[in-house]
Formats: structure tokens, sequence, C-alpha cells
């Protein structure tokens, strides 16, 4: 049951990934880079923004950032992340650096999907399903945890497309 859990998740985030550096990777440096306002995020940072994210999000499912904690008496899991508000800032600590380079960012990215893809596909039921984490929004399963990272960097595809499209 694991390993179809973890490939699922695995086979969703990798796609996501994919589309997200193929979009940000096609972007002229020039709007890649640009902010539409000093309060807005450029689609360079976005992308860092999402790195960052998933070099948490590997971490906690390896067990290299202590986050994890054994799962809680009655839990159930029950997360759904394409529930959250779509102005739901769930890792405000996670704020990209500007100016950033597209270049840099896709590299980040490259190299933080590579590690969240390998501690998802690594992922146990005894860690997957007996581990949890507590955010702003809910106590999550491990499995929930790897699940959200993909459904976090969908939310972020279409954040990028918006800020094309207030651009053109």
């Amino acid at each position: 049951m694991s390993a179809d859990r973890a490939a699922t998740i695995l086979a969703r985030f990798t796609a996501t990934y994919s589309t997200f550096a193929s979009k940000l990777r096609s972007l002229p440096p020039g709007i890649a880079e640009d902010r539409q306002d000093r309060d807005s995020w450029t689609p360079a940072q976005i992308g860092c923004h999402v790195a960052m994210t998933n070099e948490w999000i590997a971490g906690v499912l390896t067990g290299t950032t202590a986050a994890a904690e054994p799962r809680p008496a009655g839990f159930t899991e029950h997360f759904n992340a394409s529930e959250l508000p779509a102005t739901e800032e769930t890792f405000p600590k996670l704020i990209p650096p500007f100016p950033v380079s597209r270049d840099a960012a896709l590299e980040r990215l490259r190299i933080s999907s590579q590690h969240a893809m390998k501690a998802i596909a690594a992922l146990t039921t005894d860690r997957g399903a007996g581990q949890c984490v507590r955010l702003e929004f809910g106590t999550l399963s491990l499995f929930e945890l790897a699940d959200f990272a993909a459904t976090h960097m969908t939310r972020h595809v279409a954040q990028v497309d918006r800020t094309i499209a207030a651009k053109v």
C-alpha cells in the first residue's frame, strides 16, 4: 500500500515539477526577474520559494529536519491541500530573495525537487502514516505533507501564470 501511495504522490510531484520548470525556463529573463510592484514576487522568486519549500519538506520527510513526531493518538488523515484558500501563506518564513535570477531559481528548483523526489520515493508506511508534522493550518501525516508538496507547486504554477498575464 505505501509503495503505491508514495508512487502516486511521486508521479504527481514529478509531473508538476516538469510543468513548473518548463514554464519558468521558457520565460525571458526580463519577465522572469521583474516584479509587477514592490509587494509582488517575480516568477523567479516564486520558483525560489517553491524550491525553499521543497527543501524543507524533503528534510522533514527524510528526518534531517526535526519537525516530524509520532502520530498523535486518535489522529486520522483528512487534510486536502487543494482546499486551502488561494491566499493562504503556509510557510511565511520561506521568503525568497530579491533579486533572484531565473537561472538561479531554476537550479535551486531542480536540486530541491530531486531531493523531494528521493524523499517521497523512500516513504514507508511506518514513516509516511506513522509520523506527523504540525503546521499553521493543521496536522499532517508525512504522506499528506508529501502530497502537499505537489499541490503547493501546482498553486504556484497558477501564480506564475497570473504574474505573466499581468505583465502582458
